[in-house]
């Protein structure tokens, strides 16, 4: 009875607080911003990983309720706003009402997916991952679509296919996938391949941290057709741009961590709110960094994916998969990736 009063009154104080930042961002200015092509648009998603929604956290409260109020310059083309899980700190009920009153009352995107990472199922082989997880897809039935059944879905926009994924154990790497979402991601891919058009697989995790009871069917699925794009957070770096290992070259897209603060004080600094925006025309795919706290597109990470033929003179094609349009490899402020870090984020 205790659990369940102190429960009531944190409920409270978090709608309490999601209703200040309401407030407090009601006189943000909002630019606008275009799309590269409006035009020839047939796709635009707002792609952010890792807010790491933490109940005692104000400056994720800050980076988080502006860079929705942010997401308003975009809302006129814009079809959807993914979230690449590690959505909250703990998978706390908090934290999920903190940030799905945000989702709910600032961000102006409709519809919005989130899938699910490991902190959001414990951050530990200990976790109770049945408990976190039921928590997870009970949260999606309430503020995404109540007919989802299991932390893995897929929805169409547009006529494209987007693929969410999620963890079948709470290990921190290594993630696991059981045979039954793979059935459902084979069985996804084929549909998409009827329709010509590409299609994107969103999951936390890198393919480099799939494990190995899983790993070889996960990864010739995702060499099974020519127009896959796997898009991941959890790595935390800024931008980078790779391949899923197999021969088809399907692009690896990983989206820096939206909920980054400069040190232990959480400060607040020009690397919080990060994201990508991606635009999908009949002949490109194209990602562009871009700041949703600060409103700001770089500009000097982008990266544009064929889907012809036709290329630049001197674009060398990705093996069996689309195009690189845009060869130029980011500078990183990191070492260059050679395998697995030590800690996840």
């Amino acid at each position: 009875m205790k659990e369940k009063f102190l429960d009531f009154l944190l409920r409270i104080l978090n709608f309490f607080i999601v209703l200040y930042f309401v407030f407090a961002t009601s006189s943000q200015t909002v630019e606008p911003f275009s799309p590269a092509d409006p035009e020839n648009l047939r796709l635009g998603v707002a792609l952010m990983a890792d807010i790491h929604m933490e109940g005692n956290c104000i400056p994720r409260f800050q980076t988080t309720a502006k860079g929705f109020k942010n997401l308003g310059g975009c809302k006129d083309w814009l079809d959807a706003l993914v979230l690449l899980g590690d959505n909250t700190m703990n998978g706390q009920q908090g934290e999920y009402d903190l940030l799905y009153g945000m989702l709910g009352r600032i961000n102006p995107i409709r519809p919005y997916y989130l899938i699910c990472g490991n902190h959001d199922v414990g951050n530990s082989a200990d976790a109770d991952y049945d408990k976190l997880i039921g928590r997870f897809i009970s949260n999606l039935q309430k503020h995404v679509d109540k007919d989802i059944q299991t932390a893995y879905y897929a929805k169409e926009i547009n006529g494209y296919r987007l693929v969410f994924l999620a963890p079948d154990n709470a290990e921190v790497n290594g993630r696991f996938f059981s045979d039954a979402q793979l059935d459902f991601l084979e069985a996804q891919l084929n549909a998409a391949k009827e329709t010509g058009k590409p299609v994107f697989v969103f999951n936390h995790h890198p393919s480099r941290y799939i494990d190995d009871a899983c790993y070889d069917r996960f990864i010739d699925l995702m060499n099974s057709y020519n127009k896959i794009f796997f898009i991941v957070g959890h790595m935390h770096y800024y931008w980078r741009f790779t391949t899923v290992p197999g021969r088809m070259g399907t692009p690896e897209i990983w989206v820096p961590n939206f909920g980054h603060l400069a040190d232990d004080d959480g400060r607040i600094d020009e690397q919080s709110g990060r994201g990508y925006l991606m635009e999908v025309y009949d002949d490109r795919v194209a990602f562009y960094d871009y700041n949703y706290y600060s409103n700001t597109r770089y500009g000097e990470n982008d990266r544009v994916y064929s889907l012809t033929e036709d290329q630049d003179e001197g674009v060398e094609p990705v093996p069996g998969g689309p195009i690189i349009v845009d060869p130029v490899i980011p500078s990183l402020p990191f070492e260059p990736f050679t395998g697995l870090v030590d800690e996840a984020g």
